[in-house]
């Protein structure tokens, strides 16, 4: 919970509340990312990659956020290739 606490206020400080609010959403459940806009995830998608280049997390936090960022960047590109094709 601190992981999602502390990441929220980092997405809200950079993009503001209502990114940070989609983020909340789909931490604890990427089946949302469907009911999320698309551009606030591309948003989120790019705080989490900074965090991840980052030393803060150990490695548990740094390996739940790299599968976060996993099912998201999956999420984007089928949500990425559907735009192109329609």
């Amino acid at each position: 919970m601190l992981l999602q606490e502390l990441i929220t206020g980092y997405i809200d400080s950079k993009y503001g509340w209502s990114v940070a609010e989609q983020f909340e959403s789909t931490f604890s459940n990427a089946q949302d990312f469907e009911k999320q806009n698309y551009n606030a995830l591309m948003y989120i998608y790019g705080c989490i990659t900074e965090l991840l280049r980052s030393d803060f997390f150990d490695e548990d936090a740094h390996d739940e956020l790299q599968s976060y960022r996993d099912d998201l960047s999956d999420y984007l590109t089928i949500e990425r290739t559907s735009r192109i094709t329609n």
